[in-house]
């Protein structure tokens, strides 16, 4: 495959490009080394350190999300507030997603990173210091989440982007399966430390753990950025609507991109609220505190994790298409039989299974997209997808609502069970294509 400028040597801030071969006994970026599979990507130095900074953001994500909610509903005591609290927090996915994948393929991409970063870290103090001397209100936990949405909004699309360049299309789906691994493995450390700090400390400890990750993620992303390849020749000669035009017509023409799209909208939106409404559901319905909580979103993670990881070791993967949808049904199945479930272990097995399906869904999602979409629209389809992936806000404030007048199992039982009605069409036209294995364009 040509590679496109960056991709095939390393362009550093000041233009120099560094074209030294591999040491001995190392393996080209796009050649799979040999030893344990799963750990192919990270024998490249450059996604190692992007993965353990991704790591930190991932379990502070975690964290925040089990704090977010439990707060908001101590506060306000309203479910519906549950829900408004997390569609700010992630809503800014919905409009900056599109514009981010036109500022990942126009600007240098670890400097978006680091930039980030800097707003994770200066949010999560101001959180740290206001709920931990008490004076925090909801006002000041919607705005300041709000910043944090929208630093994540561009942090998403950005480190897939850069994942592609660093580890080239032999490794995508390893180094993909890796972030899987990062994204939602991290759901087993992230929720227990937060539902631990509220319950011993209080937030104000917390959102202290939060600012400390992000410190890590800062140091990390900040050896990193030199070594960050730039965006491809050519890509500021559009308008930015030219650009965005050019994102979607390059997510129309290739029907897998299309499959995912549609079936990330429902997964979002319909399914995944659930995991916003948890606290109601704990607290009202299995009659838990905040620990357990924790310990009920981590045994989700467990089970991403484990899928996860046994993604990663397959080398030469090609069922990129079928784990995609058996993934993706079997979370929503699941999610309409965590409705009835009856008790809190009942629902620990539950969670832990549905986080197997997550892993299909989660690791496919952006694997499929990076192969499927041409270099030079990449990071404009990635900023599709975020928009995609942000109409889950909108999904916490219609089954926050619902749960309000019906309660919460009702609430996003219902919605599972309508995604499944809705993607198995869409599941069935991508099984019917999917004999060919993707391989990236040109």
């Amino acid at each position: 495959m040509p590679l496109a400028e960056g991709e095939g040597s390393v362009v550093s801030l000041e233009g120099r490009r560094d074209d030294a071969a591999p040491s001995p006994g190392t393996s080209a970026p796009d050649a799979p080394a040999p030893g344990w599979a799963v750990l192919d990507a990270l024998r490249e130095p450059r996604f190692r350190r992007l993965w353990l900074a991704g790591l930190c953001v991932n379990i502070g994500r975690w964290l925040d999300f089990i704090v977010l909610g439990w707060l908001a509903y101590t506060i306000t005591e309203s479910p519906f507030m549950v829900g408004v609290a997390a569609f700010c927090r992630f809503a800014p996915m919905i409009v900056i997603g599109l514009f981010a994948g036109v500022l990942i393929d126009r600007f240098h991409r670890g400097r978006l990173i680091v930039g980030v970063q800097v707003v994770n870290l200066t949010v999560a103090l101001v959180l740290a210091v206001l709920f931990g001397t008490g004076v925090g209100e909801l006002w000041h936990l919607i705005a300041l989440e709000l910043l944090l949405g929208v630093a994540w909004a561009i942090d998403f699309p950005t480190r897939r982007a850069v994942l592609f360049t660093l580890v080239g299309p032999k490794r995508v789906t390893n180094a993909v399966s890796l972030e899987s691994v990062s994204m939602q493995g991290t759901k087993i450390i992230g929720p227990l430390l937060g539902g631990v700090l509220l319950a011993r400390v209080g937030p104000g400890a917390a959102y202290l753990m939060l600012a400390l990750l992000f410190v890590g993620s800062l140091l990390l992303t900040m050896t990193l950025v030199r070594r960050v390849p730039l965006p491809a020749p050519g890509g500021t000669g559009e308008s930015v609507l030219a650009s965005l035009a050019s994102g979607v017509r390059e997510a129309r023409s290739q029907p897998a991109i299309m499959g995912v799209l549609l079936i990330t909208v429902w997964m979002n939106f319909l399914v995944f609220p659930y995991q916003q409404i948890m606290p109601v559901f704990a607290r009202d319905f299995l009659h838990v505190g905040p620990e357990l909580l924790g310990l009920l979103v981590a045994a989700g993670g467990l089970g991403t994790l484990v899928a996860a990881l046994f993604i990663a070791s397959k080398r030469d993967f090609t069922a990129h298409r079928q784990v995609f949808v058996g993934g993706s049904l079997l979370s929503g199945v699941l999610v309409v039989v965590q409705a009835f479930s009856p008790n809190f272990e009942v629902s620990l097995l539950i969670q832990l299974l549905i986080g197997v399906g997550d892993a299909g869904f989660g690791t496919m999602q952006s694997t499929i997209i990076l192969l499927s979409a041409h270099e030079r629209a990449r990071g404009r389809v990635l900023g599709i997808l975020s928009v995609c992936i942000g109409t889950n806000p909108l999904g916490a404030l219609w089954v926050g609502l619902a749960a309000t007048y019906i309660g919460a199992p009702l609430a996003f039982g219902a919605g599972a069970a309508l995604a499944l009605v809705l993607m198995l069409p869409v599941s069935l036209r991508m099984l019917a294509v999917g004999a060919r294995p993707l391989r990236a364009p040109a």
